[in-house]
């Protein structure tokens, strides 16, 4: 038949990479054939793969219009809808695909994504181990499970199912990225091997090919730096880097963003206003996107993500620019010898020991390696002093850096001040069956249950930030600190507490209460920092003074933060040039 030989040819065509073509087949497909579901299916899968996921949606339903038994095309829905961020009708997509065909292994990981993201842990663990029972040589829901249980702190159960994931021939730079950031939360890694597991990330996705660049002295006057993140959206991520777009001198540098985020929103607005040039780059392979970097002819190419989800690792691997750079998102070396510099201080990278563990040199500014960017329109909650209220700790960090040494330590504070509360706040705790395991671990170490307060994911952003009106001090988590939860506790005029580790990830805290003016509130061991805790709670100052304070020093100080990467940016540069002159 005709349109079956369209069908198939549209199908061979996208397989060939012609996406236009295989569109204007499977188009013609259905004109002969206009209630074929199988022809929307396909068309809308090459709608997905252009980028175009609203002509998609609408293709997959009307395939489903014409069979409604389509367990395929529902799970492709599932995926698309998913994408948009619309995770209701994920979630719904997903179940009428299992509930048609309960073996469908894909439906059944996506769907434990979709209630990962909703906190619900324990079903999406059920879900990916069900997909792993009917396919159990299928990679991708070994490695979703691993996220899973690195959110509920399983961080050696998780580590396993990643080794499994890769075994079975998984996308496996994403992979090894996801054991990477895993392998940082765990408590007791010495920094040797933290360090040696990530060289192995090298080895596996560097070639030996070197690009080469044509470094053009009359370049020198003007720098073009590039910027690649998926987080240019309301993440952590953007709140330290919005500041220092939006104060880059442009009469010295131009200013491009490589936005991973598919549908962005106010945020994602504001920082494609503030930057000189903007690419959606989502859909870009990670060919397709260092393509467009080299010919934009990015000079100094600077990574936000590290090792955390959807990073564009892969592409600093086989260079895309003369100079590469790794900040903020990502508390270790990236592994990578030609990731050039990791911006970072003296107080979070202390010279010495720090210089060791990087395959990166280490560029330390002096104003600090991050500037935090506030919420303006959020006023400070009501002292908590003027309330009838009993004295509370609290945590709001991921419950990924939440183990067994960290609860040793607020049990113990919590016995040496009678009377006192402590009040997480995760998403993870949305869970029952994580937040019974956390009361589980305090009732053993002695702690009544009454004495503790566990919330889930809050619904709101003004929501999130009135709940730090609800505790006193504030308690970082180690050795995994916390940074966006530091910023916002003294935004919202919260002291927190936090002990200085051995490494990045657990020296954070110790940068941002440098840099803030607080340096009596970091601790040195437990029992200082139990110790501190009570002391910072007997005499708390207000939060009037904390705000501005925070607000008044150099984690907030935009314009020096920015001027002093800029220095150093054109420092580098320089020794570059000169280094290729010589």
């Amino acid at each position: 038949e005709i349109s079956e030989f369209h069908n198939e040819l549209g199908n061979a065509l996208a397989q060939l990479g012609d996406l236009d073509a295989a569109a204007m087949a499977l188009r013609e497909a259905a004109k002969l054939s206009p209630e074929t579901a199988e022809i929307y299916n396909n068309y809308a899968n090459i709608m997905r793969a252009k980028g175009e996921r609203d002509v998609a949606i609408e293709s997959y339903i009307k395939a489903l219009s014409f069979r409604s038994n389509y367990p395929e095309a529902w799970t492709n829905l599932g995926v698309v809808r998913h994408e948009i961020g619309d995770l209701a009708g994920a979630e719904e997509a997903y179940r009428r695909a299992i509930t048609l065909d309960r073996t469908n292994a894909f439906a059944l990981t996506h769907l434990g994504i979709v209630l990962a993201s909703k906190g619900e842990l324990t079903e999406a663990e059920s879900m990916h181990r069900k997909a792993i029972e009917n396919v159990p040589s299928l990679p991708g829901p070994y490695n979703n499970l691993g996220i899973v249980l690195k959110d509920q702190g399983r961080l050696s159960e998780a580590l396993k199912v990643y080794e499994k994931s890769i075994s079975l021939g998984a996308a496996e730079a994403s992979v090894r990225s996801n054991a990477l950031l895993t392998f940082c939360n765990m408590p007791n890694i010495k920094e040797a091997d933290l360090y040696g597991q990530h060289v192995v990330y090298s080895e596996r996705f560097e070639t030996s090919i070197e690009t080469s660049f044509d470094l053009n002295l009359a370049n020198t006057s003007r720098l073009r730096i590039g910027y690649v993140s998926p987080d240019l959206f309301s993440h952590s991520v953007a709140s330290f880097i919005k500041p220092i777009i939006e104060c880059h001198d442009r009469s010295g540098f131009d200013i491009y963003c490589y936005s991973d985020v598919l549908r962005g929103d106010q945020t994602t607005d504001q920082l494609r206003s503030a930057a000189d040039v903007w690419h959606n780059s989502a859909d870009d392979t990670d060919q397709m996107l260092r393509q467009r970097i080299m010919e934009d002819e990015i000079d100094i190419l600077v990574d936000l993500a590290g090792h955390t989800a959807n990073n564009r690792l892969p592409i600093f691997a086989s260079r895309a620019a003369p100079i590469q750079i790794n900040w903020i998102g990502y508390p270790a070396t990236t592994g990578l010898t030609r990731m050039d510099y990791r911006i970072t201080d003296q107080w979070a990278d202390p010279p010495g020991s720090s210089d060791l563990w990087h395959t990166e040199k280490l560029l330390r500014l002096e104003s600090g390696f991050i500037c935090y960017h506030a919420p303006k329109n959020v006023p400070l909650p009501i002292p908590v002093s003027s309330l009838k209220h009993t004295l509370t700790f609290g945590s709001f960090n991921n419950f990924s850096k939440i183990n067994e040494k960290l609860i040793d330590t607020w049990a113990e504070l919590l016995r040496a001040v009678p009377g006192s509360r402590l009040l997480l706040n995760c998403r993870q705790l949305v869970d029952t069956g994580v937040s019974r395991r956390l009361f589980g671990a305090f009732e053993a170490r002695a702690i009544d249950p009454k004495r503790l307060d566990f919330r889930g994911r809050i619904t709101s952003r003004e929501e999130h930030m009135a709940l730090y009106g609800e505790i006193d001090v504030a308690l970082d988590t180690f050795p995994y600190n916390g940074t966006a939860t530091t910023c916002e506790a003294l935004w919202m005029g919260v002291p927190v507490v936090t002990l200085a580790g051995s490494r990045h990830a657990a020296r954070v805290g110790t940068s941002l209460l440098m840099g803030a003016g607080w340096p009596e509130w970091v601790a040195k061991t437990p029992e200082e920092y139990i110790e501190t805790a009570k002391m910072v709670a007997k005499s708390r100052p207000s939060s009037q003074e904390v705000r501005a304070k925070f607000e008044a020093s150099s984690v907030m100080d935009a314009k020096t933060v920015t001027a002093t990467l800029e220095a150093a940016f054109r420092k580098i540069w320089d020794q570059r040039w000169c280094k290729t002159e010589n």
